[in-house]
């Protein structure tokens, strides 16, 4: 679990190398994204994408003492593909101490870039978070 206090301005966290995987992409389109673009290779086809594309929901993510979100800036510069090869970095902008205890407020940079160093997903956030339990 990712803690408030864990975070650090200007650090760069990395995730492991995560592989799409076609099935499970499929599935996850099927039961949360149904837009032909994610579910019907014909119809993606004949879109702007030339094929099938993952939904923006089937991103892998981290624990994060996650309390809510106040700003949320969301990029999809590339489209996800059935057996890309994906990989997470968080920078950590800012942050500060919420004048409430138990909580603090980070401004983050979360980018999925895929093999090619192509970025598939951006999001900017300010984000409420929880401090680590004990540390109130």
């Amino acid at each position: 679990m990712v803690y408030f206090e864990d975070l650090e301005v200007g650090a760069d966290y990395m995730g492991p190398e995560c592989l799409v995987d076609e099935k499970e992409m499929l599935e996850y389109n099927r039961r949360n994204d149904p837009w032909p673009i994610h579910v019907d290779e014909a119809a993606a086809l004949q879109s702007p994408f030339g094929g099938v594309i993952a939904s923006g929901g089937n991103t892998p993510d981290a624990q994060w003492a996650f309390l809510g979100g106040f700003d949320w800036g969301v990029k999809f510069p590339a489209p996800v593909r059935a057996g890309d090869a994906l990989r997470y970095r968080l920078t950590v902008l800012s942050k500060k101490s919420s004048s409430k205890p138990g909580r603090g407020v980070a401004t983050i940079r979360s980018q999925l870039t895929n093999q090619r160093g192509e970025v598939v997903l951006e999001v900017e956030a300010v984000i409420l978070m929880a401090t680590r339990p004990g540390d109130l």
